[in-house]
């Protein structure tokens, strides 16, 4: 084929995102001719509810799978974290682009100064860690927008003092509303900052706390760019070549848990899975349960663990 139109949503990430994987396309067939075509999607639509109440997943995925069905564009490009766990009948996901970092980071306006509830360790702030469950500053409250049921959960057990709000919008309007609406903190993903690139008037007006992901359990897939496509496309065939094995791998496993738990809006989950030498880690939440796995690092072997995973969290929620 000698144009491939790729489908997109108009934000600045997410035409970065875009971006990035027609650059990937290009440094494989570098004649091919490509075309971005910006759509908008219910999510984009309706920014005055909470996900929970439009339903969570797919809200920024539909249109543009549409689209594909249709024939009016040849890809999409999607924050893989926003992907329903069934893909509509024809579709996959083609390729996967290498992951970005996995952390989220709470984002403070400069002049409140360090959180409270964050300690100094080493001469330095432990922002890493976070200072969990410091005590230090009894009654004090601290005011942290996310709209994310699993970023809402974690929040609340790791620091006192803390209390979430719903916030929507993209990373600009949400800094925004930081400024000026009843927050003390936001918590956003640090790969799409990184897509961003670290603006200047950012870092003069707001302080970045990466959290740890051993602590602060990121998102399924988050970090990560999928490609979808028709399954029998020409441009799935060439969307292959561009795929990263080791994200790949991860982004399986991590779907596999999800899909296992049928988990959705209404419960907070979250699995990192890993490449760490010949071995697969995988650190996963659902609800209020915690568990780490680890086993060789192939695809079938990586399957199981989510299965396995799946499997201890509901023996721990009493439904087998």
């Amino acid at each position: 084929m000698n144009k491939i139109r790729i489908g997109t949503r108009g934000s600045r990430l997410a035409l970065q995102q875009a971006e990035l994987a027609r650059e990937a396309l290009l440094r494989i067939h570098g004649r091919i001719e490509t075309e971005i075509v910006i759509l908008r999607t219910k999510g984009d639509k309706i920014q005055d509810r909470p996900f929970r109440e439009i339903g969570e997943k797919g809200v920024f995925v539909s249109e543009l799978e549409q689209a594909l069905l249709e024939g009016r564009i040849d890809l999409a490009v999607h924050s893989a974290k926003d992907l329903p766990i069934s893909l509509a009948e024809g579709l996959i996901i083609a390729a996967v682009l290498p992951r970005g970092d996995v952390r989220d980071v709470l984002v403070i306006p400069k002049k409140a100064g360090r959180p409270f509830f964050m300690k100094e360790r080493d001469g330095g702030t432990d922002s890493a860690a976070g200072g969990y469950g410091d005590n230090r500053e009894q009654g004090r409250r601290f005011v942290i927008g996310t709209g994310s049921r699993r970023r809402q959960a974690l929040a609340v057990r790791l620091w006192d003092g803390v209390v979430c709000m719903d916030i929507r919008g993209n990373v600009d309007s949400r800094l925004r509303k930081l400024e000026e609406e009843d927050y003390d903190g936001i918590l956003l993903a640090q790969a799409g900052l990184d897509r961003l690139g670290m603006r200047p008037e950012w870092e003069e007006r707001f302080d970045f706390y990466p959290l740890s992901p051993e602590v602060f359990l990121p998102a399924a897939c988050q970090g990560i760019i999928a490609v979808e496509a028709g399954r029998h496309s020409p441009a799935a065939a060439l969307c292959r070549q561009i795929t990263d094995s080791d994200t790949e791998l991860c982004f399986q496993v991590e779907r596999r848990l999800l899909s296992c738990l049928g988990a959705d809006c209404s419960t907070a989950t979250a699995a990192w899975c890993r490449r760490e030498g010949d071995r697969l880690a995988l650190d996963a939440m659902f609800a209020a349960d915690r568990c780490a796995f680890e086993c060789q690092a192939e695809p079938e072997a990586g399957l199981r663990m989510a299965e396995r995973a799946a499997e201890r969290f509901q023996k721990l929620r009493g439904s087998c």
